[in-house]
């Protein structure tokens, strides 16, 4: 065994770590530029998702925050932005701008207070107009800025119509960057360079840019771009950047939890691969089921670079992130199977059932690196026996593999029981990277071959192969990925990656088939900063709309775009929420903090399951279970109630349901059965990570207190 997989994610920090983790996840590539290039009278910082430039009295005052890229590939680039901005200057602006200070050149694409949209270039002290269109931006914090460049040339987007074209203008081939102009609060979220565009056809247009002329190196003329209908924005919000077609969740646009999910799938299918590949090419003996064992030489390698840190931040919290979505996956495959009926394997399936898959890699890691993984095995019920297993699992499935790999391994640092010499003779492992008709397959061929390929290779140098294992990654038509003892390959199909992280978007993000829903999904709705504060919530919680977060807290009344339902929510409960609940009135913590004061009968019941809870609540986790609220959990339950709050026949008492946060449906469920009951219910909906996020103190759950 080796630690080197750190390496992959420290090479992934180009991709995925935050330049400046204060404001990487809004600004990206440009979050570097914050610090060093702020002018006096203008400040930054985050509000409502958005990073935000604020100028409160510096009338004509300009800020611009710009990223150096030199000069457009020949396959292209597509600078893409979120912009909003809120000022009572009608010229104040917010844009895009390409920049060259040695030829004193600029081109600047902006949308101003009143709605108008304006195209300009500036070639020393010459300034050409180049389009002007009103009402084109909405100011409604949806509006998108997209710049596509190829050497020589480049198109300017506002929310999918074109504006214009420049060809030959001095500003090209340099910065990029963000331009806010006068007094006002500037917002900018999702700012994203990408490159590596699809090839240009043969007609002269590129597909990406939708006709712009791709320019050749020698600098020749070239004649006008090709003129195209405007283009529309896709429902699907492709602002990806990235070639192909399908979805690709953006998991909030969070880029460390980008790559920890993809990278995670990515590692889980193909070690369990490269086990077969292992066992094939050196003959390896397998005293169990094949794919049983080579689970356990994937979990063995995933978590091994967790137990061994780097000095980075960003990097460890993606090395433990991809872990857990390498074992997520089956737990969530395995769940959706139980709801659908399906939850046992077919009886002549080689392989082991998804939820058993996902116990024996989830016991393995915990085991190797308990402090890692223990609020994973906590959240999925891994009871004490088991996980009191998991230590000894992990020692001795670890002494196995590096007993039966030790002749074939060089010696070095990471592999201390290699029998042969570091400088043995053995075949490499190749890896190929092919193009995709998937975005989700150009993510990988595009944007992460580099570092993954590199990582893979190692694995040739760490084992004495007696010949090449060639690694594929490609367009299959099929969920599959694959060793072949004949040829020696390992295939790796896109779709199948594609499909798993469809999987975990739809679960987690409450996307539909890995696409935001109309109307938004968590971290993608759009966000409009304010320049005054929040009204005060009011005191009582009676009557009307539930009252807005505390001063200080996080907004508990967020639309993550999910209706409010009759019909309980299925295991493993967690997802987004609606903001209403049919049977319950939905609170915040101000509002539960004046119902304890006022509410002398007020119950609480705490169906989280964590170890801290709001004082004096009552832990019973079986309150949140599915099924429906005819069933016999239903009748339980309602006598559980009865007997806490010393009633008989009457439903009089208030209760409070809590759960874990805004994505914990379990507390959801309870109130659904309360109120269906007839008990007059409450829906704490931030539950307690909103109380503690609060301020508020929290107590041990004791365990006698849900009898």
């Amino acid at each position: 065994m080796h630690v080197r997989g750190v390496a992959l994610f420290l090479a992934l920090v180009a991709f995925g770590s935050p330049a400046h983790a204060e404001f990487e996840q809004q600004l990206g590539p440009l979050a570097g530029a914050v610090r060093q290039q702020m002018l006096q009278g203008w400040t930054a910082g985050v509000q409502d998702g958005w990073f935000t430039l604020r100028n409160k009295e510096t009338s004509g005052s300009e800020q611009t925050l710009y990223l150096n890229l030199g000069p457009a590939p020949e396959t292209g680039r597509i600078i893409d932005v979120n912009v909003v901005l809120n000022s009572q200057k009608p010229k104040a602006s917010i844009g895009v701008a390409l920049t060259n200070r040695a030829r004193k050149g600029l081109c600047l694409i902006e949308i101003t207070a009143d709605k108008n949209t304006q195209l300009f270039c500036l070639d020393g002290q010459n300034r050409r107009d180049i389009a002007s269109v009103p009402n084109l931006a909405k100011l409604d914090g949806s509006d998108r800025i997209k710049v596509v460049e190829v050497p020589g040339a480049a198109r300017f987007i506002v929310n999918g119509q074109k504006v214009g074209d420049v060809e030959d203008a001095a500003a090209l081939g340099s910065e990029v960057g963000i331009m806010a102009y006068d007094v006002g609060t500037f917002g900018i979220a999702d700012f994203t360079v990408n490159s590596n565009l699809a090839p240009a056809k043969s007609g002269g247009g590129n597909a990406q840019t939708g006709g712009l002329p791709a320019r050749s190196g020698g600098g020749g003329q070239q004649g006008a771009p090709q003129k195209t209908a405007p283009q529309q924005a896709p429902a699907s919000g492709n602002n990806s950047g990235l070639p192909g077609s399908g979805p690709y969740p953006r998991f909030g646009g969070d880029s460390t939890r980008i790559v920890a999910v993809y990278v995670g799938i990515m590692r889980s299918i193909f070690l369990h691969e490269f086990g077969h590949a292992l066992i094939g090419e050196l003959e390896l003996p397998s005293t169990g089921a094949e794919e049983d064992a080579v689970d356990i030489y994937s979990a063995l390698h995933i978590v091994e670079p967790t137990m061994y840190p780097s000095d980075d931040k960003d990097t460890n919290t993606m090395v433990q992130g991809a872990a857990k979505y390498a074992a997520l996956q089956w737990y969530y495959s395995g769940k959706l199977a139980e709801a659908k009926g399906a939850g046992n394997s077919p009886w002549q399936d080689e392989h082991t059932g998804d939820l058993k898959r996902f116990r024996n890699m989830l016991c393995i890691m915990y085991g190797g690196n308990p402090g890692v993984f223990e609020s994973l095995v906590e959240q999925v019920g891994f009871e004490d026996r088991t996980k009191a297993r998991c230590g000894d699992e992990f020692t001795k499935q670890n002494r196995a593999w590096r007993r039966i790999l030790a002749p074939y391994t060089r010696v070095g640092a990471w592999t201390p029981d290699g029998q042969q010499p570091a400088n043995a003779p053995g075949a490499p492992v190749n890896v190929t990277f092919e193009p995709s008709s998937r975005r989700i397959g150009n993510l990988f061929a595009n944007n992460l071959s580099q570092a993954i390929g590199d990582n893979i290779k190692l694995l040739g140098k760490t084992y004495v192969l007696p010949r090449p294992v060639n690694v594929t990654f490609k367009d299959c038509g099929k969920l599959n990925a694959w060793y072949s003892p004949r040829e020696g390959t390992i295939t790796m199909c896109y779709e199948l990656i594609e499909n798993i992280a469809v999987m975990i978007s739809d679960i987690e993000m409450g996307t539909v088939g890995g696409e935001i829903k109309q109307g938004g999904a968590p971290g993608q709705q759009p966000r409009q900063p304010q320049q005054q504060p929040q009204q005060q919530p009011q005191q009582q919680p009676a009557g009307g709309q539930p009252q807005r977060a505390p001063s200080g807290g996080f907004d508990e009344l967020k639309d993550m775009g999910v209706p409010p339902t009759n019909l309980l929510f299925s295991a493993p409960y967690k997802g987004p929420t609606p903001t209403s609940h049919p049977r319950a009135k939905v609170i915040t913590t101000k509002d539960l903090v004046y119902l304890l004061k006022n509410e002398k009968n007020l119950m609480m019941i705490d169906t989280s399951g964590l170890r801290e809870t709001v004082p004096d609540a009552y832990p019973l986790i079986d309150a949140g279970q599915d099924g429906s609220v005819a069933d016999q959990m239903q009748n339980a339950f309602d006598g559980w109630l009865h007997k806490k709050t010393g009633t008989e026949q009457e439903h009089n008492v208030p209760l409070v349901f809590i759960g874990a946060s805004m994505n914990d449906r379990s507390s959801y469920n309870a109130a659904l059965r309360a109120g269906t009951l007839g008990w007059p219910a409450y829906w704490y909906r931030g539950g307690i990570e909103a109380w503690v996020a609060n301020g508020l103190p929290t107590v041990q759950v004791k365990a006698a207190q849900g009898n």
